[in-house]
């Protein structure tokens, strides 16, 4: 895996529904990529989210689906231990994006003098898509890390939205900036 490495800019990982209600014999290398990711990169700031919805919520209304808060709703515990010894802000959120979670996150990356993200997580057709967007559309060079994304229901989904990221250069696979890029063996 590469991943781009710019000298200069603040860095975030934000990590995005990397949790047990989510996870599946399919998905599940994303843990070790991700943990990889943690060891060999620093990043000025971590952000771990986490997606539940409540009873009656839009999402079952429109979507005939809920994820309701409890024992999977949470960062799986290998990631957290990782970044135990690390500067962490914890989201909880109702929505696709981590910019409209419980905390204000782009004031929080803005205050930390972050200019550039790396997302990783689940599902990258939907909440990792729809983050990276919006990091975009706030002003943030965004790299979706492509090897710490998967979809928790299909390949072609993941595949697809890899491909949409791709297209626009916001994938660490897809990179056109004359940058350094790190290999870190998976």
């Amino acid at each position: 895996m590469k991943i781009p490495i710019h000298s200069t800019r603040g860095k975030a990982l934000i990590i995005v529904d990397i949790q047990p209600a989510f996870l599946n014999d399919r998905n599940n290398y994303i843990i070790d990529n991700t943990l990889k990711l943690i060891n060999s990169i620093h990043y000025d700031l971590y952000v771990e989210t986490v997606f539940y919805t409540k009873e009656g919520s839009l999402w079952e209304l429109q979507q005939k689906w809920s994820l309701l808060k409890d024992d999977k709703t949470h960062t799986v515990e290998q990631i957290t231990s990782a970044l135990k010894d690390q500067e962490l802000i914890s989201i909880e959120k109702e929505t696709k994006s981590v910019f409209k979670g419980n905390k204000p996150l782009f004031d929080i990356l803005k205050q930390a003098n972050i200019e550039e993200v790396h997302i990783v997580g689940v599902d990258s057709n939907d909440c990792v898509l729809a983050s990276a967007y919006e990091a975009f559309d706030l002003g943030f060079v965004t790299y979706v890390i492509e090897e710490c994304c998967q979809s928790s229901s299909s390949d072609e989904l993941h595949t697809s939205a890899i491909e949409l990221l791709r297209h626009q250069h916001m994938t660490n696979n897809s990179c056109i900036e004359d940058i350094e890029m790190k290999e870190i063996n998976l």
